[in-house]
């Protein structure tokens, strides 16, 4: 996969967002979200179109280049809520659960009929999650 981010990133600045935006909206997003909220789609394909062309290639070849953090989850001692999609393209669940696994007492939640952006597919949901999880934190 490293090759792929590293095309991508030189056809991004060379033909910019535009084709990009749209092979990646359906990674992002569900096959429901597309049909039921055509305005989320929308507004995620707008974010994509107004990102700098350099700043998305310079990301894509930060994730080629990056390193497998795995094996430091386990220093993490802060309180952590892992958030993950069912359908998500780009975070499996099995992820979700190896980094939930890896840190000790964090918590995980998985949103039910959302991809990659359960913020934006399901709010409600999404919101109910963070609040349960920050109340008490910011309580104490």
């Amino acid at each position: 996969m490293p090759g792929s981010h590293y095309r991508n990133a030189q056809r991004i600045v060379e033909q910019g967002m535009q084709e990009f935006a749209e092979e990646l909206l359906p990674d992002l997003l569900t096959p429901q979200t597309f049909t039921e909220q055509t305005d989320v789609v929308e507004k995620v394909r707008q974010m994509i179109l107004h990102t700098p062309p350099e700043g998305a290639a310079a990301a894509l070849r930060g994730r080629a280049e990056r390193r497998d953090y795995t094996p430091l989850l386990h220093e993490i001692t802060v309180p952590t809520l892992v958030v993950v999609g069912s359908e998500d393209a780009f975070t499996p669940i099995s992820d979700a659960e190896l980094i939930h696994q890896g840190i000790a007492g964090s918590r995980l939640a998985i949103i039910q009929g959302t991809g990659h952006m359960p913020n934006m597919e399901r709010p409600n949901e999404f919101n109910a999650v963070l609040k349960q999880f920050l109340l008490p934190i910011l309580a104490s």
